[in-house]
């Protein structure tokens, strides 16, 4: 049965599909962001290594939170500033009421004011007599249209040059050419009496440092000094989250925000404030007033997984990287704060009723956590949104099937090969599709009558033994490629590993992505449990399942903060290749020699090392390989793929195209992946030859 909520996304899902013009458009934005901030990272010392320093940064902050509010507070109010800490958006707007009504305001101009469209402060303004116009060229766009962004930071990206010259052509009554050259001047006139009449200027803050009292506003169109400096009265609206506490961590975050966001050092303008020259050009005082917005922060803070939210710095980064966002957009994908920080952000300040709407269309690949600038674990943050949702609204009967794939896999491996027949039927099929939601399209791995753990025993001499391997078989080479597993051990114990099939459940991870963190919770208490035995007998774990690697080495120390045997687990476990080749060494064949491969690394496998290890052990063999990517997921997402309609097989294919391009375009001999269930997908949209590194040599 299909809710009035998985409707509206399908609708939304099937409209940006059949839209490709304006799909194309944000993808390309969205690549060109990843792309630039790839790009930055090369020129910085140590590369991606500032994230850690600016994840350390805002977690000593959000520790200290409470007092490095009363210390900013201290600092600015001795620098002349008046300042508020309002509850909820309710009470902010009714200050900066108060302030408007004291000096009989009639205009207000924003700049740089996020903050301001989460307590949706224009209605109110504007209720209330107020002219309000946004003045930051994507905000005044979409607010000219009555619409909420699209992207945190490239607001209107999904407005065509024809729509920009449409709708100024409207504001002004006079034609515009749908050029750059012929909308900025018109832009330019039509926001210059704005600057220099308004009243008050309204911003929010990129930073407020606790030591000094001073804000930061960063901009690449010179609007937010315009806006805090000209009017008699500047009022900055700011979560509280913002304030850090010395002068270099806020010089930390002026490197994070731009190049995070869209590869830029920095942005154009960087503005501190500290206080305000009370004398302005009228000879009459002039007030800075800064509100510091709790509305949720502080419950946010105490909740161990929603606190990670804290150390947001709105860069949009995710939204770059998230795959679903980038073919649906924000006016799907969001409420007002849109894309994978959305769901969490929004749960934590509107509720977790109105989050839940959205967070279907995380498919939990973890990109949005891997190119973070502060290292926010949005997959678990969203899985707890879903697991509430879950308390009063069920998954669905498809994602509930999916969460069982074990048992379906042993009931498959105990009916073969009637159940492989079957997958093969297209009658079958069809009523499989209408009573499971599978998509009778997509391609069924086989299932074996003896899995690997029936099939396996040990061939090693005793004698011959120089370490011991507890192996990680998850799902797929155990129920439906045990051929795989048995190279994948006999190569180790060739290389003199005596190996083991601890007892396992599979990894959990659906649980994780369908939002049953109980369920999620329970496998990694029993896999935890099992294999830190061995752990304390002096076994590694080798998996040859990238997600399952990154479930152990990941997520379930996450899962089990306070169990000491997660992280145990966690630095016993090696991702296959990267195991064997420390065994084997550099020492390789011509086996594959003249040949030549693309590689795909699974979203799971990028922080984990992005395959590099797989990737020269096929070059040892003497074959050629390089990474293919495009810097997003290849849309499958575990079983995500396999569901039929929009929010499944449709979203999955619409993700990959650009992917398959990008293999069809280099007339590989074959692409090589260790992901079981991307070699699927991988293998349909492009048509071409998949396999795993194994079945190679």
């Amino acid at each position: 049965m299909t809710t009035t909520r998985q409707q509206r996304l399908n609708d939304a899902i099937t409209k940006s599909i059949e839209e490709p013009k304006q799909r194309d458009a944000l993808y390309n934005c969205m690549k060109r962001g990843r792309d630039k901030r790839t790009e930055r990272l090369m020129t910085l010392p140590g590369g991606a290594a500032f994230r850690d320093e600016v994840k350390a940064i805002k977690d000593r902050c959000i520790d200290k939170q409470e007092e490095l509010l009363e210390r900013f507070i201290a600092s600015s109010e001795a620098r002349g500033c008046q300042v508020y800490v309002a509850k909820d958006g309710a009470d902010a707007i009714a200050y900066c009421l108060e302030v408007a009504k004291k000096h009989d305001a009639k205009t207000v101009s924003k700049s740089k004011s996020l903050t301001t469209e989460e307590i949706e402060i224009n209605e109110d303004m504007e209720a209330a007599g107020l002219s309000v116009v946004e003045t930051d060229l994507g905000e005044l766009i979409i607010q000219l249209v009555n619409e909420k962004p699209f992207h945190l930071v490239f607001p209107s990206v999904h407005k065509m040059r024809d729509d920009v010259a449409e709708i100024f052509a409207k504001a002004t009554g006079k034609p515009v050419e749908a050029t750059i050259e012929s909308i900025m001047p018109v832009v330019r006139s039509y926001l210059r009496p704005i600057f220099l009449n308004t009243d008050i200027g309204m911003t929010g803050a990129n930073v407020g440092v606790a030591d000094t009292g001073a804000i930061c506003i960063e901009t690449n169109e010179g609007n937010g000094r315009l806006v805090s400096a000209i009017g008699k009265v500047h009022i900055a609206v700011m979560g509280m989250e913002k304030i850090v506490e010395t002068m270099d961590d806020g010089m930390a975050m002026v490197l994070a925000h731009p190049v995070s966001a869209s590869g830029q050092l920095p942005t154009t303008y960087v503005t501190w404030m500290a206080g305000r020259n009370p004398m302005g050009a009228d000879g009459k005082p002039r007030e800075s007033h800064i509100v510091i917005l709790d509305n949720g922060r502080r419950e946010m803070a105490k909740d161990p997984i929603m606190r990670e939210n804290l150390r947001c710095i709105r860069c949009g980064a995710c939204m770059n990287a998230c795959p679903t966002y980038g073919v649906v957009g924000g006016h799907t994908f969001g409420h007002i704060y849109p894309g994978p920080m959305g769901i969490t952000w929004t749960a934590g300040v509107h509720g977790y009723d109105v989050a839940a709407e959205f967070a279907d269309l995380c498919v939990s690949c973890g990109l949005c956590k891997e190119i973070c600038p502060t290292q926010i674990d949005m997959p678990l943050g969203i899985a707890k949104v879903k697991h509430r949702d879950h308390q009063k609204n069920p998954p669905s009967f498809t994602n509930e099937l999916l969460m069982a794939a074990e048992s379906a896999a042993k009931m498959g491996c105990a009916t073969a090969p009637f159940s492989n027949i079957s997958l093969g039927n297209s009658a079958f099929r069809w009523v499989m599709e209408k009573v499971t939601g599978i998509d009778r399209r997509r391609d069924m791995p086989s299932f074996a009558r003896k899995t690997l753990r029936k099939r396996w025993v040990s061939q090693i001499d005793p004698a011959k033994v120089t370490r011991k391997v507890a192996f990680f078989h998850d799902i797929f080479v155990n129920y439906n490629a045990p051929e795989l597993g048995m190279k994948a051990l006999r190569r180790l114990e060739a290389q003199g590993c005596e190996v083991v099939l601890p007892e396992q459940q599979a990894c959990g991870y659906p649980y994780i992505g369908y939002g049953d963190l109980t369920r999620a919770q329970d496998a990694a208490i029993y896999n935890v449990t099992r294999l830190a035995e061995y752990v304390a007998q002096g076994y590694d774990i080798v998996t040859t399942e990238p997600t399952a690697a990154y479930c152990l080495r990941e997520t379930y120390p996450k899962l089990l903060p306070l169990n000491p045997k997660a992280k145990l687990v966690a630095a016993a476990t090696h991702e296959y290749f990267a195991y064997l080749m420390d065994l084997e060494g550099a020492a390789g064949t011509n086996t594959l020699e003249g040949h030549t491969y693309g590689f795909h690394c699974s979203c799971h496998q990028r922080p984990l090392g992005m395959g590099s290890e797989a990737m020269d052990w096929v070059r040892k063999h003497g074959g050629s390989i390089e990474l293919i990517e495009t810097g997003t997921c290849c849309g499958m997402a575990g079983t995500f793929g396999l569901k039929h309609g929009p929010m499944g097989y449709d979203l999955a294919n619409a993700v990959g195209k650009p992917l398959f391009e990008a293999f069809q375009e280099k007339k590989v001999d074959a692409i090589v992946t260790e992901s079981s269930v991307c070699s699927i997908h991988l293998k349909e949209g492009t048509g071409m030859k998949t396999v795993h590194p194994l079945d190679l040599v």
